[in-house]
């Protein structure tokens, strides 16, 4: 495994936005297996102070839906600003339960994928997403490891 793109980051950036493991090393390593094409639309749950987002944005060129309860969307939002990203990253906070997106929000977009950090998010979202034929990949940060990406 060749893990370079995370090198091309400003380190104190990195360093102060920081929660938990190295969620960066982890989306890397995780995003090697995906498809990923310009334009998909991504949510990015528990992205912390965006960090996975600004990756996914940077890297793919994707849109990505950034939601976080801890962290506000306004704090999020500067972040976003400061690396230039703001038109590519929606930040939001919201509880990733309860999410204030439209009703079939997710069935009307194809190419909307789902990156969660918690197995219990994981869980939720499988049973939601199943049916529709969406993708969901889960990233066990606590265990440092990429547990599963599959296509639901």
């Amino acid at each position: 495994m060749n893990l370079h793109k995370i090198n091309n980051y400003d380190k104190s950036f990195v360093q102060k936005n920081m929660m938990g493991p190295n969620s960066m090393m982890l989306l890397e390593e995780l995003t090697e297996k995906l498809s990923l094409k310009p334009g998909m639309r991504v949510l990015d749950l528990g992205c912390g102070k965006g960090l996975t987002s600004i990756f996914l944005a940077k890297e793919f060129g994707l849109q990505v839906f950034a939601l976080d309860l801890w962290i506000s969307a306004t704090e999020n939002y500067k972040n976003f600003i400061e690396t230039g990203l703001e038109n590519s990253i929606i930040p939001i906070h919201a509880d990733a339960l309860d999410m204030p997106f439209a009703n079939e929000y997710y069935r009307r977009h194809r190419n909307f994928e789902i990156i969660a950090y918690s197995a219990v998010i994981c869980r939720y979202f499988s049973e939601i997403l199943v049916k529709q034929g969406k993708m969901l990949f889960f990233c066990d940060s606590w265990n440092i490891a990429v547990n599963c990406h599959v296509k639901i």
